[in-house]
């Protein structure tokens, strides 16, 4: 008994590891910044939900009254400060408007002499999704544009405007990272994948047996091969604009392979299709990854921040597995593999199917249940 509640303490930890983040449904805003001598043009783009947190109230773009107008101009403006260096650049009055589903809001800042060393200290909606994103394009007459992506960890632009823009090769590297780290629902499928990676059926036992640790990584590599191929395919076609599918029916999809594969994973954990079906989910996750992407790539020189954020990618899922593999490996070697297979799996796979259950409730019906 003791080493079975070993065990499962053991997967918990496993589970919710990256449970201070939030799942792919994360808020991501859209900001734009032009500057021009002494005065900064911003725009940034909401969506109504993180508009409604913002203000405390229900929130219909297409009939916002004058008050949340105001709130939400009022909550925006003092959360985002840009400054030249050190003097201060003022947020002049803001309007906000509706765009699309979401909510636009605008103003301009004024420092006092032609800006020198442009800095944005962002802090909006932290307080109630760490996993919160800024998408944010500068841009400055007779300059490449920059673009980067502020988080709760990175949530400061500096951009001294007589040098060449930051480096957009490590800000995209760190998007794609940080997109899997605060997208609890792209590290559950993950972890979906390896359940059942380090058992396999033993005929002549009449059951099953723990796999050797290489024959498991051998297993892993494969299914993580097909999760990699699918999913960069679908994110360099929806990314440059050759493919698009709406937003809904790609996050309940993903959503869905949780549920799915976790299912899978307790029904028949040595399924001969796993390959193809790890492909075929992986499309999806694709497309969800572009989604975030595709606004932030600048229309000249495309292909170079796709690939960075494609190996921020890879770099975190490959985090993930090395945490995750050796640790469920151990689990089935402490606890044997009939306890896993009937005790371990069933629980850990059946909190992840809840999950992913409660995802695709939350996207289809566009509420919020657990928050994650």
């Amino acid at each position: 008994m003791r080493i079975g509640v070993a065990a499962l303490v053991a997967v918990a930890v496993v589970l919710l590891a990256p449970g201070a983040a939030h799942a792919h449904q994360s808020s991501v805003t859209y900001g734009h910044a032009a500057i021009v001598d002494d005065h900064v043009d911003y725009r940034i783009l909401i969506d109504r939900l993180d508009a409604a947190v913002l203000i405390g109230d229900e929130l219909d773009p297409a009939a916002m009254s004058d008050d949340q107008r105001a709130a939400l101009a009022t909550s925006v403006t003092g959360a985002i400060v840009i400054t030249d260096g050190d003097l201060a650049c003022p947020a002049g009055p803001a309007t906000v408007a509706r765009d699309g589903d979401r909510v636009a809001v605008a103003w301009t800042a004024t420092c006092p002499a032609p800006i020198a060393v442009f800095t944005l200290a962002y802090d909006l909606l932290f307080f109630d999704d760490p996993g919160h994103t800024a998408a944010l394009q500068v841009e400055v007459a007779g300059q490449r544009p920059a673009t980067t992506l502020l988080d709760v960890d990175h949530a400061r632009f500096v951009w001294t405007l007589h040098e060449p823009p930051p480096s957009r090769l490590r800000t995209f590297v760190r998007a794609g990272v940080h997109h899997v780290a605060t997208g609890l629902d792209h590290v559950a499928f993950v972890l979906t994948l390896l359940l059942a990676v380090v058992l396999v059926r033993d005929p002549a036992a009449g059951g099953w047996r723990v796999r050797p640790l290489g024959q498991a990584l051998r297993a892993t590599a494969l299914v993580a091969s097909a999760f990699t191929l699918a999913h960069s395919l679908t994110l360099i076609a929806a990314a440059l604009g050759w493919l698009a599918v709406p937003p809904l029916v790609v996050e309940s999809a993903i959503a869905l392979s949780i549920v799915w594969t976790a299912i899978e994973d307790v029904v028949r954990p040595d399924v001969r299709w796993r390959f193809a079906l790890t492909f075929g989910f992986g499309l999806v996750h694709g497309l969800g990854f572009a989604r975030m992407l595709a606004v932030l790539l600048p229309p000249g020189d495309r292909l170079v921040p796709l690939l960075a954020f494609n190996l921020g990618v890879e770099i975190a899922h490959l985090c993930v597995i090395a945490v995750a593999l050796p640790t469920m490996w151990l689990i089935a070697r402490r606890v044997g593999a009939h306890r896993y297979r009937t005790v371990v799996l069933p629980i850990a796979a059946g909190v992840l199917a809840v999950l992913g259950a409660i995802w695709m409730i939350e996207r289809v019906g566009g509420v919020r249940l657990l928050g994650l």
